[in-house]
């Protein structure tokens, strides 16, 4: 089973997520196909949860992200 970080209570890395896609022009669809292209399963669905604090992101996941966002791991847990 994949470790997950929970953001039920907090939010703060779905909004990173969405901070990061945005600044990199990346629609969510684009972010989507990326992971899959690394072998990672995620739906529409799923990643909207995730970007909207209702669905933990894996680590995996956020792996992924960093590669596909060229970012620190930092950046997901950054307070606005």
């Amino acid at each position: 089973m994949a470790e997950r970080i929970n953001q039920h209570k907090n939010p703060i890395i779905g909004t990173n997520i969405v901070r990061l896609r945005k600044e990199r022009n990346l629609k969510a669809i684009d972010v989507i196909a990326k992971l899959q292209l690394k072998g990672i399963y995620v739906t529409t669905g799923i990643f909207s949860k995730i970007e909207h604090g209702r669905n933990n992101p894996s680590v995996e996941i956020i792996i992924a992200l960093t590669e596909i966002f060229e970012c620190d791991f930092n950046e997901f847990f950054k307070c606005s």
